[in-house]
């Protein structure tokens, strides 16, 4: 901060008076204190972090734990709702969730780790490790790391549905892809792929003679410092861990979300982690402790942004079946978010976003309280079918006991709450779901977060 020439700490005059009444040691600690003082008005207080957030909880759409942190100083670290409902334990600061995609972070760091001891590189191609795949000369690690490999998203398969039931490891997970058709040329375009950092943590294993697992702990978490983090198993015992919930109708407006076997998510998904542990990841990118974030030719294992107001940042979200995560990265701020939640609601999103905003100076809305219709849904048979996204995304709505409920791709069957005629909301993703009918009335359409129009290509979803 700058000193006006007059002696003048921001317009505070410094006196030969003040001088002698103060001594030298009394007027550093004086100087020290107003040259903090804009610094410690400008922060904002725990209670506007605090009201934004119980905005959300309120319409249902959060429990969790979050911490905001600037300047290496938390701003704010509180826990909300439930770890466990039917036990009445509270979520706290000690919580472990599963951070699913969150993981493609360390998978990142691991190759980048790899890289720098002269173990691989990054133009390699797949056929070095994989040597039979079609095509693998073509796809780099790079490629994977950036999402533009063109190995089709296992969610998005047809045998996913049976698969996640199964305990599908790294080379079965390599075996199964290697037998399907890439969804496009290797670097000709960018699409999200869980495949791509599964066959990411298959290389470190091959690289390093280690488990996937073990390499992490050893070369990632316990040089950050990060105790309270390690892969999420439901067979495994993990002292405080939450438990995972999805939305629903009823009371609670929760249910316990399904089993399924998480060894398909090693190195794309599959750990779990605490805001503290995250805290400590966040420090050791800012501080350069494994590499240097702000000279890599891309935001590796995250997503670069940018907001309104023009703070750029990199964030990574997870959400797998009753968690969701989300951290933000303001690398030029020293500005951190951290959002962990076992209700399975894209609200996190949208409320890491608003604490961001709030951290930066600015003053977001909180969100409006959301009414549901206690009337019953006319014909709900009628909205039932498959409805296209994309020609590879299809988006299915059942009706069952005079409700309607809808999934993605791969996904579970969740309710759409009723808000008014032919218009719903979606607590998974946090969307507006509405329904274009035809000139006879017949429903044709979906309407995805009130304008994004799906057609429907069915009558009946797919099983």
């Amino acid at each position: 901060m700058a000193r006006h020439a007059s002696g003048a700490l921001w317009g505070t005059p410094v006196t030969k008076r003040a001088w002698r009444a103060a001594g030298p040691c009394g007027l550093l600690l004086a100087a020290s204190i107003l040259y903090l003082a804009p610094l410690l008005v400008a922060q904002p207080s725990g209670t506007r972090f605090d009201r934004q957030v119980q905005a959300y909880v309120r319409n249902g759409d959060f429990s969790g734990s979050l911490l905001v942190a600037k300047n290496d100083h938390i701003l704010f670290q509180k826990s909300y709702g439930t770890a466990n409902y039917e036990w009445n334990i509270p979520n706290s600061e000690k919580t472990k969730f599963h951070v699913a995609s969150l993981t493609k972070t360390f998978t990142a760091a691991a190759i980048l780790r790899l890289e720098q001891e002269s173990k691989l590189k990054l133009s390699d191609p797949l056929s070095k490790y994989v040597p039979d795949f079609l095509n693998g000369d073509r796809i780099t690690i790079e490629q994977m790391l950036a999402h533009t490999s063109g190995l089709p998203d296992y969610y998005s398969l047809p045998e996913y549905p049976a698969k996640k039931y199964q305990r599908v490891t790294l080379p079965d997970l390599v075996a199964w892809v290697k037998t399907k058709p890439l969804d496009f040329l290797p670097g000709s375009k960018s699409s999200y792929s869980n495949t791509g950092y599964g066959f990411l943590a298959y290389i470190i294993e091959r690289v390093s003679g280690k488990s996937y697992d073990q390499f992490l702990a050893e070369e990632i978490l316990k040089p950050a410092g990060m105790r309270d983090t390690g892969t999420f198993r439901d067979e495994t015992l993990i002292p405080e861990r939450a438990t995972g919930y999805q939305p629903a109708l009823g009371d609670h407006g929760l249910r316990n979300a399904p089993f399924y076997d998480k060894t398909i998510l090693t190195g794309s998904g599959s750990l779990y982690s605490t805001t503290g542990d995250l805290y400590a990841w966040c420090r050791a990118l800012e501080s350069s402790r494994f590499f240097d974030m702000r000279t890599l030719p891309s935001a590796y294992g995250w997503n670069a942004h940018e907001t309104k107001s023009k703070h750029k940042y990199i964030e990574q979200d997870g959400r797998d079946p009753g968690f969701v995560s989300h951290v933000s990265l303001f690398l030029g701020d020293n500005l951190t978010v951290i959002v962990l939640g076992n209700l399975e609601d894209a609200a996190v999103n949208v409320m890491a976003d608003d604490l961001a905003a709030i951290a930066l100076g600015e003053n977001p809305q909180p969100p409006s309280p959301r009414t549901t219709t206690s009337a019953p849904i006319s014909h709900p048979e009628d909205f039932a079918g498959t409805y296209e996204v994309n020609p590879t995304l299809l988006l299915d709505v059942r009706s069952e006991g005079g409700a309607l409920y809808l999934r993605g791709t791969g996904g579970d069957y969740l309710p759409l709450e009723p808000s008014s005629k032919d218009a719903f909301f979606y607590r998974q993703l946090y969307v507006t779901v509405g329904f274009r009918r035809d000139k006879a009335g017949k429903v044709d359409g979906l309407l995805w977060n009130g304008d994004y129009l799906c057609k429907k290509v069915s009558d009946k979803p797919r099983t």
